[in-house]
Formats: structure tokens, C-alpha cells, sequence
């Protein structure tokens, strides 16, 4: 199969901007033959490799994103995105303890990064670290409060860790940002269930099979 050229007069940098606004808008193909005549210019660029394998891996071709993301790495060990991606692509998968180590990388470089602590948050959970995966989902609130994710798995932490009222303040959040949110409907039932409520538990647990039963 014949390689495309590149527009000799279109910057590599076009090209990524170019990609960049394709993945934001969803379009991990057209981002990918973007990044493909990118990466004929520049083939030794960490944000070209990032980005193809942010691109795969919405494409569903992880182990083809996975060596896209390696590659970022050798290339710019400090480029806190792409361990962060990777991450990503780890916890996907259940693995929890890579999923940790790659995300801990990412907050050395950045410690800003409010998914990092997140989904590093969400694998130590996995792990049963629930003190430092509350830990991580603070700081990941802090940095966005308004991460209906972040809330729900905070949710189960404090929940899990036998603070059901904290839990319920969690849940509360997750449903008021994501009013479908099927997941925190039924764990926000099993807090209330926690604490004795059986009414409201059978409530939200009503409200989530509806939801299930609607979405097929």
C-alpha cells in the first residue's frame, strides 16, 4: 500500500492543529490521516506520536496505540500527556498497578492534571487503596469540580470506607451534573440501603432500571 505525501506547503504543525481538531470533535480517523502525513514529516516528534496513539485508541486499536505512546515516551520521557494516556489505556484494561505507576509519572511532570489524579484515584481503588484513592479524588475535585466521574468514584471510596453520608453528597453531585447517570442511581441506592433507608434505596435502584431498561 502506497504511503501518502505530504503537502510540501503545510507545516507539521498545520497538521497536528489540523488533528487536534479532529479528536476534539470526536473524528479519530481524519485526525489519523492527519497525523500519518505528520509523521512522514517529522517522524522523531513525541506530540505526533502522542496523538496517533490518543487517535488509535479511540479507534479501538490499542496495541497499536500502545506502541504509538511508548514511542512519545522514549522520545519526550517528560511529556506528561502521553504517560497519562497511556494510563488510561492501562486502567481500560485492568491494569491497575501499571495504571498507578504511569499515572504518577504524569503528575511528576504535571501535577495539574486533573484526569491523572483521577484515574490513578480510580486504579487504587481497584487496588483496595481506598485512603489514597480518595486522596487522588480530592485532588482531582480540586482541580475540577464539576467531574461527575471524580464524584461517583470519590462516592465509593467513602462509601466502601463506611462514610455512606459523605458518599450520598458524592452521588448527589455525580446525578446533578449527569441526571442519566445509571451508575451513581444504583450505588447512591446501595448507601442509602447502608444507612437504613430502604425507601430511598429503592427509589434510585427503581430510577436505574428504568434507565437500563430504556437504553435497550
Amino acid at each position: 500500500m502506497r504511503q501518502p505525501k505530504p503537502n510540501t506547503e503545510r507545516s507539521a504543525a498545520e497538521y497536528v492543529a489540523s488533528a487536534q481538531a479532529h479528536l476534539n470533535a470526536v473524528n479519530p480517523r481524519a485526525a489519523l490521516a492527519d497525523l500519518d502525513l505528520a509523521f512522514l514529516v517529522t517522524p522523531n516528534d513525541a506530540t505526533v506520536r502522542l496523538l496517533r496513539g490518543r487517535a488509535l485508541s479511540m479507534m479501538g486499536r490499542v496495541e497499536a496505540a500502545l506502541v504509538e505512546l511508548d514511542a512519545a515516551i522514549a522520545l519526550a520521557p517528560n511529556l506528561a500527556a502521553a504517560w497519562l494516556e497511556r494510563g488510561t489505556i492501562r486502567l481500560d484494561r485492568s491494569h491497575w498497578s501499571t495504571a498507578v505507576s504511569d499515572c504518577s509519572r504524569a503528575l511528576e511532570f504535571d501535577d495539574a492534571l486533573a484526569r491523572a489524579w483521577r484515574t490513578r484515584g480510580i486504579a487504587r481503588y481497584k487496588l483496595g487503596c481506598l485512603a489514597q484513592a480518595a486522596e487522588d479524588l480530592d485532588r482531582a475535585l480540586e482541580h475540577r469540580p464539576d467531574d461527575a466521574l471524580a464524584h461517583y468514584w470519590r462516592g465509593l471510596t467513602r462509601r466502601d470506607g463506611g462514610d455512606n453520608r459523605a458518599a450520598l453528597e458524592d452521588f448527589d453531585a455525580a446525578i446533578a451534573l449527569h441526571d442519566r447517570y445509571t451508575e451513581a442511581y444504583v450505588a447512591r441506592g446501595k448507601a442509602h440501603a447502608n444507612l437504613g433507608d430502604l425507601v430511598s434505596a429503592r427509589s434510585d435502584w427503581a430510577v436505574a432500571a428504568q434507565m437500563l431498561h430504556q437504553s435497550h
